[in-house]
């Protein structure tokens, strides 16, 4: 039961990472009167690139500069996390679609590819299910949450896990997230992260996602069949978040999609093998 529950907090997945950006380096909008921060590079079409729980843009810190030599591309600040606005309502899926959806219309974006790691890839296939006709692609890169989480999920025991307060349990977390990666266990690494982690406050955010699910809400099980838009689906071998039961389920239900494993990437291959990723993905968009 214990080790269920530490492996259901790992789909948090989304603790801050060392990067150099900065809140004064990203653009801002206004999404149903709430601020919305995101980092905006590129020309041509769009891509949109969706963080998971607990994270922000800086995610996909090593993707932007080689997407953005041949695309638009915008990686989000989903309302609630990172640097965007946290109002106190109830979050679900269906909250940051509805969120995204409005930031194309302001943004005067009419199509786009969608680009979901973990959390951000649940939210990205249920846009393509409400909106198909504004999905170009999707891109699916170790996504979680689709199927929901398992009946005695306790999330209370989840929410703690996944907002450390110390070194220590800042180190734990990271430690199950990422495979082969000693730079984001350094020292300094372990500071900026709490720091960023504390900082953003997101923890509200959090809880109403997981309580969400716990409930029910937006998942896709038997749904997955209606996400027909050109589909990729990219996941570490290793990655100790999602089984690789649930992804082999996804290659088989989703119309249209490829699948491609890396061997040696945990959760966040982006971040972790950025050179294959961006390859495989470019490859993919042309």
């Amino acid at each position: 039961m214990k080790t269920v529950m530490i492996m259901l907090a790992l789909l948090l997945a989304g603790t801050a990472i060392m990067a150099q950006d900065k809140e004064s380096d990203f653009q801002s909008i206004e999404v149903f009167g709430q601020t919305i921060k995101y980092i905006e590079k590129g020309e041509g079409e769009t891509l949109i690139l969706l963080h998971g729980l607990g994270s922000n843009s800086e995610r996909w810190i090593k993707n932007m500069d080689a997407l953005s030599k041949d695309y638009n591309v915008i990686a989000l600040d989903q309302i609630g996390f990172g640097y965007s606005d946290k109002p106190l309502m109830p979050y679900s899926g269906s909250t940051l679609v509805e969120f995204l959806n409005e930031f194309l219309i302001q943004k005067g974006i009419g199509k786009a590819t969608l680009i979901g790691n973990s959390m951000g890839g649940w939210v990205a296939a249920l846009f393509a299910i409400l909106h198909p006709e504004k999905l170009d692609k999707l891109i699916l890169v170790d996504p979680a949450f689709l199927l929901g989480l398992p009946k005695d999920t306790n999330i209370d025991e989840i929410y703690s896990f996944a907002n450390p307060t110390t070194l220590a349990a800042m180190k734990a977390y990271i430690s199950k997230i990422y495979f082969q990666n000693e730079v984001l266990l350094s020292e300094h690494a372990l500071k900026e992260g709490l720091m960023k982690k504390i900082g953003w406050n997101d923890g509200y955010t959090v809880y109403h996602i997981l309580k969400s699910l716990k409930s029910g809400q937006d998942l896709l099980n038997d749904k997955l069949d209606m996400v027909t838009a050109k589909t990729l689906i990219i996941h570490g071998r290793q990655d100790a978040v999602v089984p690789i039961q649930t992804i082999e389920r996804l290659h088989k239900e989703i119309q249209n999609n490829k699948l491609i494993l890396y061997e040696q990437s945990g959760h966040s291959p982006m971040y972790t093998e950025p050179e294959l990723f961006n390859e495989d993905v470019l490859k993919f968009l042309k």
